[in-house]
């Protein structure tokens, strides 16, 4: 894995806490959907991939935030890329904090029963 981007949508057009939400919402299912590892944390969600595929993510999350109804949003990314190597995986930097905490693990990881 050569890219983590941290992702911070934010609908500026929302009026109530709930419309922020409902949109938000949708740009996580745009990222649930892809596939790659995420992780939602209380400002931002963070995915983890190759690199062109992060990108592609980046794109779509956008994409999937005007589909939801929203017409003027704010993104602000961190991208930590290494061409040649790994970055960090968010389980790396966090996951001594979460230990035994079954909400805690990489999304796209989860087998479903």
């Amino acid at each position: 894995m050569n890219c983590a981007i941290a992702i911070q949508y934010l609908p500026m057009d929302a009026t109530t806490d709930e419309e922020t939400c409902r949109i938000v919402d949708e740009v996580i299912a745009c990222i649930d959907a892809s596939g790659l590892d995420y992780y939602v944390g209380p400002f931002e969600t963070t995915i983890e991939g190759p690199y062109d595929q992060c990108m592609d993510l980046l794109r779509e999350c956008q994409l999937a935030g005007a589909k939801a109804g929203c017409a003027h949003a704010m993104t602000y990314a961190k991208i930590d890329f290494r061409p040649d190597g790994d970055v960090m995986s968010t389980e790396h930097k966090i996951g001594k904090y979460h230990e035994g905490d079954p909400e805690f693990a990489p999304k796209a990881s989860l087998e479903v029963a």
